[in-house]
């Protein structure tokens, strides 16, 4: 090596040594924390998403059915109901007012889910069906009609008391002229409105349907109040439920007339007993054992009555003769087996 180069080499600084970098302490590790038992409060508990928060979903518009024909409401409610009355009725049927369907077609129940036209003739104060376009021929059957309220609204809840009061006095205008036997008020609420008025009274919880002590003022008119014939009545949703006061209506009818009723078919409160009907069909099968000689012809059961004049001893009645040797054969027309049923009657008297 030169001189020059030596001297190079040592003209270089030295380079310092890298310094050791502390190491920062660990910290010990802590002793896990144990969750909460139960629900978490409702500040904390995430809230579920809906399908519908991110989709979203598009209603489909509610059809509107044109009961109507187009006809607008507005023209409805200035359409009234004419009434069907004439002198010495049997029966006026008193509605509260007319509604946006009768006034539409001018004539009396014609809703579908009004019962009135099924039960007058399940009663058979008609003798054939009728729908409320024949409610004009009900004449014929000294049947009429009329409303408290001769004006249309949607529904009876639209009418004020007072004007349901001031109704009622036009009512009793209508039946002291034309003097019927019964009015028959179709619903609860309009007679009502009918006895505060008149009678100042409003009607109790306890309230009795069918024939009411009270005359109309100034007649001989009996009250006779019915359920609502309209299908929203909840205590009596059904026609059959209703039909029992058209029942009594018409025998009320049948009594102030002196017209006799058919008594073949009566209204009867039914009750079972098993107990009495077991007895009772023992004591039919001992009845049916001396009546009736068991025969082995066919397993069937032959009445051993006396032989007639002229048969001989040993042939029974309605067997046909048999040959030598061959099985008596019954004769199938004039043989009935009786029904001995108490066998099958299921004994749950120890239960």
């Amino acid at each position: 090596m030169s001189a020059g180069a030596m001297s190079a080499a040592n003209s270089v600084p030295p380079q310092p040594l890298p310094q050791e970098v502390p190491m920062e302490a660990t910290p010990a590790k802590s002793a896990p924390k144990k969750k909460p038992r139960g629900r978490p409060p409702k500040s904390q508990a995430k809230k579920q998403e809906k399908i519908t928060d991110t989709m979203k979903v598009e209603k489909k518009p509610k059809r509107k059915i044109d009961r109507f024909k187009g006809t607008p409401e507005s023209e409805l409610l200035l359409r009234t109901l004419p009434d069907h009355l004439s002198p010495n009725l049997d029966i006026v049927i008193i509605g509260i007012n007319p509604g946006l369907m009768a006034a539409y077609v001018g004539h009396h129940y014609p809703g579908p889910g009004n019962h009135f036209w099924k039960c007058i003739y399940m009663s058979r104060l008609i003798d054939r069906p009728m729908t409320a376009m024949d409610d004009f021929k009900l004449i014929n059957y000294g049947i009429g009609f009329t409303n408290v309220v001769e004006r249309t609204t949607p529904g009876s809840k639209d009418l004020s008391r007072k004007e349901m009061g001031e109704g009622a006095k036009i009512l009793v205008g209508k039946l002291q002229k034309y003097q019927p036997r019964i009015a028959a008020f179709n619903g609860k609420s309009i007679y009502d409105a009918f006895s505060t008025v008149f009678f100042g009274k409003k009607l109790k919880k306890d309230f009795q349907f069918g024939q009411q002590p009270d005359l109309v003022p100034g007649t001989n008119t009996r009250i006779f109040v019915m359920p609502s014939s309209s299908a929203r009545c909840a205590q009596f949703p059904r026609a059959q439920d209703k039909v029992q006061f058209y029942l009594r209506l018409k025998r009320l009818r049948n009594e102030l007339k002196g017209i006799q009723e058919d008594r073949e078919v009566e209204e009867t409160d039914y009750s079972f007993d098993l107990i009495k009907a077991i007895e009772d069909a023992k004591r039919t099968k001992v009845k049916q054992e001396k009546n009736f000689d068991v025969d082995t012809c066919a397993g069937a059961h032959v009445h051993a009555d006396p032989p007639a004049a002229g048969v001989a001893p040993g042939v029974v009645p309605g067997v046909a003769a048999a040959g030598a040797g061959d099985a008596p054969q019954p004769n199938w027309d004039n043989v009935f087996p009786p029904m001995d049923f108490v066998d099958h009657i299921p004994d749950i008297t120890s239960q």
